[in-house]
């Protein structure tokens, strides 16, 4: 590089570094011309820096440097505050989470509990369905029980009626015709009679034989209650009155019901 170039060169970058702008043509032409003759370039540069304008353009850059400072410092207050901020709003979120972690944690204790809780409730559910569908079973069971029972106790009720109006008659038939004189125990279909006065039995089968002890025990004859045993008392003053009108003793009889009532 010529010795010009580098005048040039330096020349443009004190004018630019001190002064702020390009160099003027005055002043290009002088300070090249001085640097041509010999003069130092660094006491060029000394010379425009503390020039009025160098001067001045110094000022300028110093207040500007300062504003452009406290603005920084401002700046950098309000970024520090923003950050302290921003620092406690990130302890507050960290706290948040660590709660949320803790609720979290806690939700799922519970809810394993609870599943816990459910399946043996589930457990249950099924045991006492099982039990309850077997009790529902048995309850069916015990019902048919109770139907067939009561069909048979009905049948064996209406029997046991039918087997005492037989019996009844019978003994009202024997009253009639004179079968208790002489203490017989002979009976129509060869069964014996209360008129006798001593148990008979029927000629049928082991059922039909305690339908008949029951018949025989609720009897009004062996009770001294009922219509036979009232035709009886009302026929005793008739069979021992005298022809005379005289009170007479009670003649005797050999009737089973007359001895039994005297």
């Amino acid at each position: 590089m010529s010795d010009n170039a580098r005048f040039g060169q330096l020349l443009g970058e004190f004018y630019q570094t001190y002064l702020g702008r390009a160099p003027d043509q005055t002043g290009w032409d002088g300070y090249m011309g001085q640097m041509q003759r010999g003069r130092n370039p660094y006491e060029i540069a000394y010379e425009i820096q503390n020039s009025g304008e160098g001067r001045a353009y110094r000022a300028r850059q110093q207040f500007g440097n300062q504003r452009a400072i406290d603005a920084a410092n401002t700046a950098r207050n309000q970024a520090q505050a923003e950050t302290r901020a921003l620092q406690g709003r990130i302890s507050g979120f960290e706290d948040r989470i660590r709660r949320f972690e803790s609720d979290i944690d806690d939700y799922k204790t519970r809810q394993e509990a609870l599943q816990g809780q459910y399946q043996t409730a589930l457990g249950q559910v099924q045991d006492w369905t099982s039990k309850a569908n077997e009790f529902q079973r048995q309850a069916s069971d015990w019902e048919d029980q109770f139907q067939s029972k009561s069909a048979e106790y009905q049948a064996a009720r209406e029997e046991a009626d039918r087997y005492r109006n037989e019996a009844v008659g019978r003994q009202l038939a024997g009253l009639r015709s004179g079968s208790t004189i002489g203490g017989s125990n002979a009976g129509r279909a060869g069964a014996g009679t209360l008129a006798s006065g001593r148990t008979g039995y029927r000629a049928m089968d082991d059922r039909a034989v305690e339908i008949e002890k029951n018949i025989q025990a609720e009897s009004g004859a062996l009770s001294r209650k009922g219509p036979v045993v009232e035709r009886i008392t009302r026929a005793q003053p008739r069979r021992g009155a005298p022809s005379g009108g005289g009170q007479a003793p009670p003649a005797q009889s050999s009737s089973y019901y007359a001895s039994r009532f005297r």
